[in-house]
C-alpha cells in the first residue's frame, strides 16, 4: 500500500491530488496540516472546500492552540 502526500512547500495537498488515488498512482492521499485545520476535511473534500488554512506558527507550541480552535463545518 502507497500513501502519498504530493503537497511539497509552498502548495499543498488539494482536492486535484485525489486524481492521484483515480488513476492508481496511490492507493491512498495524506493532507497532513491541511486535516489539522479542517477536522471534518472527508466532508469539506466532498464540498470542495473552502477550506481553513493551517497555522503552523501555533504547532508544537504545548497547548491546544491550533489544532482544535478552528472552525467546524456549518451545519
Amino acid at each position: 500500500m502507497l500513501i502519498l502526500n504530493p503537497g511539497t512547500a509552498p502548495n499543498r495537498t488539494s482536492i486535484a491530488d485525489l486524481s492521484l488515488v483515480e488513476d492508481g498512482t496511490a492507493d491512498m492521499i495524506s493532507f497532513g496540516g491541511l486535516f489539522v485545520a479542517n477536522p471534518d476535511l472527508p466532508r469539506w473534500l466532498e464540498l470542495g472546500g473552502p477550506f481553513a488554512e493551517p497555522d503552523s506558527s501555533k504547532f508544537y507550541g504545548g497547548g491546544d492552540s491550533g489544532y482544535v480552535d478552528y472552525p467546524p463545518l456549518p451545519t
